[in-house]
């Protein structure tokens, strides 16, 4: 849930892509404002977020004047693709979601002294699996991020629409260095949650025990 949350977020967030355009002066590539720019990567998240359009259509005005679309053919069909996964993605973050609600409640109905107990015990593992999982993940990425992403477009656009020109518009918008930052920005926030989500469980556990403690024997 951390993790699908995190990324969820990083899709939706307009500083994540205006950053990157002023990093990587996207602007002054494509000879468009900055304002135009904030403009198309807002209709992109409202594009991701309406599961009544199919297909991506965003027209801007470059500084010569000229009024036309920011994307072509192939951009747009990657693009779906893109919705897709992130649509899946959603999905996931709902059910790890839910699956912690019933599980919670299930723990309260079947033994209200535990729960807090079971609850504490999941946070502070759940936390450290978290931890250990992005450690892998990112060795893994920042060793061979290049063939990461390949294998990742590879895998999950399998028909092959993500070989663009270096000059096509999503490219110069959305450089590799930009997925590869993205990725660094998502691994550390997911790291700090689950900091907090273990050091959490490991507070409660161990008040609980010091409760117990200090309990009188009967």
């Amino acid at each position: 849930m951390l993790l699908s949350s995190t990324i969820g977020g990083a899709f939706n967030s307009l500083w994540v892509y205006t950053s990157g355009f002023d990093k990587y002066e996207v602007a002054s590539e494509m000879e468009l404002s900055d304002a135009e720019l904030k403009r198309a990567a807002q209709e992109l998240i409202a594009y991701f977020n309406n599961p009544n359009q199919k297909y991506l259509d965003i027209n801007v005005t470059y500084d010569n004047g000229h009024t036309g679309p920011l994307y072509d053919l192939d951009d747009i069909a990657h693009m779906k693709d893109v919705k897709g996964l992130l649509r899946l993605n959603y999905w996931i973050c709902l059910i790890s979601a839910v699956y912690i609600l019933f599980y919670a409640v299930m723990l309260w109905w079947k033994d209200r002294v535990k729960v807090s107990w079971e609850l504490a015990r999941g946070a502070w593992c759940g936390g450290l699996l978290t931890l250990g999982l992005l450690a892998f993940l990112g060795l893994f990425a920042v060793t061979s991020f290049d063939w990461f992403f390949t294998k990742f477009h590879e895998t999950f656009f399998p028909q092959g629409n993500y070989e663009f020109s270096p000059y096509d518009h999503m490219v110069v918008m959305f450089p590799q260095d930009f997925w590869a930052d993205a990725v660094l920005l998502v691994g550390l926030v997911v790291v700090v949650l689950g900091l907090l989500v273990a050091g959490a469980g490991w507070l409660i556990l161990r008040n609980l025990r010091r409760r117990e403690e200090t309990l009188p024997l009967v």
